[in-house]
């Protein structure tokens, strides 16, 4: 499977390899369907204080990220992110807002639907073994309406 951050454009502010890293297997990880990923992510990507928010809720701090994934799979039957491009929020890069493409198939369609997300994480290059994600919130979807 190829990287999330393959064919990325990012930003000229420099984005830590680690930081990079930590991308890529955090859209590893929510694209498979393991049983473990919700430890993993509580585990290995995520500070234990921190919140993360998708299209399957709010999930703060390392018990309710554990839990998040319970329900990833209950329409879904394949799940791929592609990032696009990459912008900093700040000079280290460790505030970034990434925008790209979801591609899903669900299972009631053998069709694969391509769709706009976004997203913005803040990471704690502080964290004990390296970066790890304090917050991450996802858009998914595209609307004309402001």
């Amino acid at each position: 499977m190829a990287q999330a951050l393959s064919q990325a454009k990012l930003p000229p502010t420099p984005v830590p390899s680690e930081v990079k890293d930590l991308i890529n297997r955090l859209f590893q990880l929510v694209d498979s369907k393991d049983d473990n990923v919700g430890t993993i992510l509580a585990e290995e990507i995520f500070t234990p204080d921190a919140m993360f928010i998708s299209a399957n809720g709010t999930f703060n701090g390392k018990d309710e990220i554990s839990a998040s994934r319970t329900n990833a799979w209950k329409v879904v039957t394949s799940r791929h992110h592609m990032v696009d491009k990459v912008f900093s929020g700040n000079a280290d890069g460790t505030d970034l807002v990434l925008v790209g493409r979801l591609e899903t198939r669900t299972k009631d369609s053998d069709a694969t639907t391509s769709t706009e997300f976004a997203a913005r994480g803040v990471f704690d290059k502080t964290a004990a073994g390296g970066p790890k994600l304090k917050s991450y919130q996802a858009w998914v979807g595209s609307s004309s309406t402001i």
